[in-house]
């Protein structure tokens, strides 16, 4: 039998447990596990601390979640995690490799695919101007552009449409997502479904509160 104590303050998950989520985990307590390797051990102990504090933070296995080919630095990594995380399933955003002709989205999530009605297979392999249609203000695709070509963060709101032709008001959040040298690694497009067209309603959307706040 396996007896792994375990401290009652775990700094590794003030940053994934909501705040609203967390509850006092207690003093201490043991885990009891038949013998594994040592990443199964592992595997036990966190799922006994995240039941503990009241819920697991760990995703749904459904959930798919965006592994980066190349070493981002430490605050794109860090968007990047929490928009993987439990709790954002819905949340509707997709990554694009520049490096590749187009920049074609090589990542779209469960949210983007459920809310746009398109399946992963209609969406990976192709660039994101596939979401604009006749209502889609010329404007507002020439300011994604520049941000692109200009490697900077963007948030604009505009006319999209899913695959079944209903249109939605994007407040669409875009940003450059780097490697530790500073090299342009993706591009990563947040969409929020928001109920009018017009400006001032970044806030909405998570990709760009969580950008925001590593800024600081």
């Amino acid at each position: 039998t396996v007896r792994t104590m375990v401290p009652p303050a775990v700094e590794a998950y003030d940053r994934t447990v909501p705040a609203h989520d967390a509850k006092a985990a207690p003093a201490d307590y043991v885990v009891e596990a038949p013998p594994q390797n040592n990443m199964d051990v592992l595997k036990t102990v966190l799922e006994a601390i995240l039941d503990a504090i009241g819920g697991s933070d760990l995703p749904a296995p459904s959930q798919r979640q965006f592994v980066a080919k190349k070493e981002l630095s430490e605050r794109d990594a860090t968007i990047v995690d929490m928009l993987n995380s439990a709790g954002h399933e819905d949340v509707s955003f997709c990554l694009c490799d520049p490096d590749q002709e187009d920049c074609p989205i090589v990542f779209a999530s469960d949210g983007f695919c459920n809310f746009t009605g398109y399946a992963v297979s209609e969406i990976e392999g192709r660039n994101c101007r596939f979401l604009q249609g006749p209502g889609t203000e010329k404007a507002d695709v020439d300011k994604i552009r520049s941000a692109i070509k200009s490697e900077k963060e963007e948030s604009v709101n505009l006319l999209n449409y899913k695959k079944d032709g209903t249109s939605f008001n994007n407040e669409f959040f875009l940003s450059p997502l780097y490697e530790e040298d500073g090299k342009l690694a993706y591009y990563i497009g947040v969409q929020c479904s928001v109920k009018k067209l017009g400006p001032g309603q970044a806030p909405a959307n998570p990709g760009w509160v969580y950008a925001q706040g590593l800024h600081a």
